[in-house]
């Protein structure tokens, strides 16, 4: 026996999606009705919203878009802050559902809030990029600190050593954007020595993410490659180089 998924809106409760927007995600959904399984059912039913999530996620992928934000939908309904992350990219990029920057912000500010390091992250890669049309450096710079604060605290800019944290590698992007920042010519502070430490936990989680198949980073891969070879980091480069290679060895410091 399956469910009709009946669309659940975060946009009802925020007040941040108007008639003429909803009248449109309606009539797409039409054309691509999702069913609830036994199994999700009884997930929603006992308040497992990260089965839901991750039921979406397994979705999220070119052909199924339109599903995988039906299950993402469900699951930020539930109050799952991965889903409402989900969310905000499916907006921004229109995957799935009409590309609508407005409501990208929003679900990404209401993740934020709630601590997720993915969306404060997103919130400063939108704001410091001119593709968007609102960039704003100030802006970026504010989400980015957010981002490192949910994942180490303000520790990293009271003397840290950033190297410590190898929970930086699960997020690669992050770490590429605070070291590009802390860099010279960067929009923050510079600190070369803050810099590099980002810098190489960035190349390690590209690194994974490449070798598990995600061919996206390739890119922001080769720009940091590049950019750590900068000569401003020539006077500390041996220094972090063998204390991140001394942690390939042992897989932990």
């Amino acid at each position: 026996m399956s469910i009709f998924l009946i669309p659940f809106y975060l946009d009802y409760k925020y007040g941040t999606m108007c008639v003429t927007e909803r009248k449109k995600e309606e009539n797409t959904m039409n054309d691509n009705k999702v069913f609830l399984t036994e199994t999700d059912n009884n997930a929603v039913l006992l308040g497992d919203s990260n089965y839901i999530n991750n039921k979406g996620a397994n979705l999220y992928r070119p052909d199924t878009y339109m599903e995988a934000v039906e299950y993402y939908r469900v699951a930020a309904a539930m109050g799952n802050v991965y889903s409402i992350s989900n969310l905000g990219y499916c907006y921004l990029y229109g995957r799935g559902i009409e590309a609508n920057l407005s409501l990208a912000l929003a679900y990404f500010r209401i993740a934020a809030n709630k601590g997720d390091v993915d969306a404060a992250y997103k919130l400063g890669d939108v704001y410091g990029n001119d593709k968007w049309g609102i960039k704003d450096q100030e802006m970026s710079i504010y989400y980015y600190r957010m981002a490192a604060s949910f994942v180490i605290g303000t520790a990293w800019e009271q003397g840290y050593v950033v190297a410590y944290c190898t929970e930086f590698q699960k997020y690669p992007s992050l770490c590429y954007a605070l070291g590009r920042e802390l860099s010279l010519g960067g929009d923050m502070y510079t600190d070369i020595d803050r810099a590099y430490q980002f810098l190489k936990h960035a190349e390690k989680g590209y690194k994974i993410e490449l070798a598990n198949g995600n061919e996206m980073y390739a890119s922001s891969y080769q720009g940091v490659i590049k950019l750590i070879a900068d000569s401003q980091f020539d006077d500390i480069r041996e220094q972090y180089d063998e204390f991140f290679d001394d942690d390939d060895e042992e897989d932990s410091f």
